[in-house]
């Protein structure tokens, strides 16, 4: 029997599967049973057992108040023809570091690229390989507290590090944490230089039963050496579909299936589930503290969003047999009668979480709501179309363009009233 997993996201790199712990349960049965206080914005915040919780009905900002991204980018690097420094290919992440310098993420060339605060190319950094400071799959790339840089690469399951100018230092697998048992993803790292990671424990085989699956992630906490440190706990996975056809079986991410997200920062995490507009913060050992919940309907999955959700699946497929197999698990596949309640989580410089809103298939418009460090919510700011976040500093945003010829552009944009 042949085995298939599919798994999509915006852009293909396995990361970001964190979230909403073992405690779920807890998390929305909560009674308050403390005081009770109201902020400006109409945020209402009490305790309950010693966990704050924060409901927000309404944002902190007046109309025509808020921040918003410049109009234009104050530096872009990326180009169609010409020198091939500047020529980028799947870009999977990027960071400005202290000094104004840009460090991509080029996958497609399998290199760090670093860039001066004017776009101008000053060196790479690895190549295409299995040894030490290569990557075969280069996903992610983080930037320490001393411009040291973090790279993981997915394919090798591996953490490597570099100084500030590219020189390798080191490096760890991944797989040294669960002894093979799991597959374990880099979620982000703390302000120490510790880690967190997700271990997905879910495993598909021919006798895998068929139909929807939403099995458990272990998050755990190592140290920059690879030492584990902690296991912090149990979260819910994201949802997959399941089905076995003609000897095939494949397990494909479910349609507007919640996927829950999580982010580490400072010395403390965020997470949701998505399945309602509630996150968590946890201290590093996994002690919640508090829970940040926005009035929220979720947008209702429609037959015109699942024939565009299909149709952008089936344009990927490589043959007309994979089409063919593709057009059969998507016509079995039970939809959800709502959307997520959310699609990614980032904290800035400041300590402030956005939230990037989830969007229907058709529409180009990204939206993130703004959270103070305290959770209450200030307003909503919009990115431009087909701009994917990177990282968001005091006064600027940092991410991926891709124009009309799906040329790749690193731009960088000044973060207007803060």
């Amino acid at each position: 029997m042949m085995t298939r997993y599919w798994h999509r996201r915006r852009f293909p790199q396995p990361r970001r599967l964190g979230a909403a712990t073992a405690g779920t349960a807890l998390l929305v049965t909560l009674a308050a049973c403390g005081g009770e206080g109201a902020s400006p914005s109409g945020a209402v915040m009490r305790d309950s057992a010693g966990i704050e919780i924060v409901e927000n009905t309404a944002p902190l900002w007046a109309e025509g108040e808020g921040w918003e991204l410049s109009e234009t980018p104050l530096l872009s690097i990326g180009e169609l023809e010409g020198d091939p420094r500047y020529q980028l290919y799947q870009v999977y992440d990027a960071r400005r570091l202290s000094d104004g310098r840009i460090v991509v993420a080029n996958a497609g060339s399998s290199e760090l690229r670093f860039y001066d605060g004017k776009g101008r190319f000053k060196g790479a950094a690895g190549r295409k390989g299995g040894g030490p400071g290569e990557f075969k799959g280069l996903a992610d790339v983080w930037a320490l507290a001393d411009d040291s840089l973090l790279a993981y690469d997915f394919r090798n399951d591996r953490i490597s590090f570099f100084d500030p100018s590219g020189e390798f230092l080191r490096s760890f697998q991944l797989q040294s944490l669960t002894g093979g048992k799991s597959s374990p993803n880099l979620v982000s790292p703390f302000a120490d230089g510790s880690l967190l990671i997700s271990a997905r424990t879910m495993f598909f085989s021919p006798q895998t039963e068929g139909g929807l699956r939403r099995d458990s992630v272990l998050y755990l906490r190592c140290d920059p050496a690879g030492a584990l440190l902690d296991s912090v706990g149990w979260f819910p996975g994201p949802e997959w579909y399941v089905k076995s056809d003609e000897g095939v079986m494949a397990a494909s991410s479910r349609a507007f299936g919640r996927s829950p997200v999580a982010t580490a920062f400072a010395d403390a995490f965020y997470f949701g589930s998505s399945d309602s507009y509630e996150i968590a913060h946890y201290d590093a050992n996994g002690q919640l503290r508090r829970l940040i919940r926005r009035t929220h309907q979720s947008l209702d999955v429609t037959a015109e969003d699942i024939e565009s959700w299909i149709e952008e699946r089936l344009a990927e497929a490589d043959d007309e047999n994979q089409r063919t197999f593709w057009e059969k698990l998507y016509a079995d596949m039970p939809f959800p009668e709502t959307m997520p309640a959310y699609e990614r989580l980032i904290v800035d410089a400041e300590g402030s979480l956005w939230v990037e809103e989830y969007r229907r298939p058709t529409d180009e418009q990204p939206r993130w709501t703004v959270f103070d460090p305290d959770g209450v919510m200030l307003g909503e700011v919009e990115t431009p179309p087909e701009f994917q976040v990177f990282q968001i500093g005091s006064d600027f945003v940092l991410g991926r363009w891709t124009d009309e010829l799906d040329v790749e552009h690193v731009q960088l944009y000044k973060l207007k009233g803060r």
